[in-house]
């Protein structure tokens, strides 16, 4: 594509040329950028910032302050300007060459990794709880295909448990579950998360500027996945007061407890991540109680101990946990 020009001398002696024009008039370090290469190479091939221009897309005012910005990186004119006519100074003769390896080696390079990426394929298997195959897995896996376009994923959600199990048995390559313990597992956290207290703007909590433990207590609240270690510690706060909670509604699912909030039947504990959006468009309102200890429910990537993984896993394990 960029063509050299010569003008009888030889490519040592322009180069020699060159570095003494620099180390003269340049005492600090040379910054270019691919944009003034590039119209550089352009306007020595076409010798006319005009059609340079055209072919790049710029108008002329900025094809000629990118050259002017790059000869003044180089402390050295790189061309002549005659009338209507635009040839290259010794300097710029000299300068071509570097100037059009520096570029068709970015191009080369970008190549390479265009097809590199394009080379992968494969399917990645999973197992993620109900709550993260709704919230936290699709942006993930957009931003990976963005990279990996030819690798396909099948998905299986369930309660933690069955994700456990499905990776035990090396049903799938990997799991996504909130804080989980096996001695049979390795695992590595991609998302800090925590369980916050939510409410209607209706809700006698939110009358309160600074509502107690009895508050809560003698407000309707609903209970999202009772039976769980999350439930506990909240339950073990009130049973140190002596306090009971009001529960009017135990449902298992984030979104029911979430719409159950939204009408105003309860307050409810629930991950951050699944009420970020609602809070902040203030649909639901959030604050803290003096007493009911921070329950952090991390999310967390596992996988079976001495399992291999095949290449398209690996990829996305390195991808979602860095």
């Amino acid at each position: 594509m960029y063509r050299f020009h010569g003008n009888g001398i030889t490519l040592t002696s322009r180069i020699e040329i060159f570095y003494d024009h620099i180390k003269i008039n340049n005492k600090v370090g040379i910054q270019l950028n691919f944009d003034q290469l590039e119209a550089f190479i352009y306007i020595a091939n076409t010798g006319s910032f005009s059609k340079a221009g055209e072919l790049l897309f710029l108008s002329q005012p900025s094809i000629s302050s990118k050259i002017k910005v790059l000869e003044k990186e180089l402390g050295a004119p790189l061309f002549e300007r005659n009338y209507s006519n635009v040839y290259l100074t010794e300097e710029g003769e000299t300068f071509l060459a570097f100037a059009q390896a520096a570029v068709d080696s970015i191009q080369k390079g970008k190549r390479s990794i265009q097809k590199r990426n394009e080379l992968f394929d494969g399917e990645v298997v999973l197992s993620i709880v109900f709550s993260g195959a709704g919230y936290f897995l699709p942006s993930r896996i957009q931003a990976f295909r963005d990279t990996y376009p030819n690798i396909k994923f099948s998905v299986f959600s369930g309660h933690s448990d069955q994700v456990l199990d499905m990776v035990l048995n090396q049903d799938v390559s990997a799991g996504i579950v909130r804080s989980i313990y096996h001695p049979q597992i390795e695992s590595f956290c991609i998302e800090e998360d925590e369980m916050i207290l939510v409410y209607h703007s209706d809700h006698p909590l939110s009358k309160l500027d600074k509502p107690t433990l009895e508050d809560l207590a003698n407000s309707p609240l609903i209970l999202y996945k009772p039976e769980t270690k999350d439930w506990k510690l909240i339950q073990n706060a009130f049973k140190k007061v002596e306090l009971a909670p009001n529960i009017v509604a135990e449902i298992d699912s984030i979104d029911g407890a979430k719409e159950m909030v939204k009408n105003n039947i309860g307050a409810s504990f629930l991950p951050y991540f699944s009420v970020k959006n609602d809070l902040h468009n203030g649909l639901l309102h959030t604050i803290k109680i003096d007493g009911i200890p921070k329950i952090e429910r991390d999310f967390e990537l596992i996988i079976k101990k001495e399992q291999t993984v095949d290449d398209a896993t690996k990829l996305f394990i390195d991808f979602i946990t860095n």
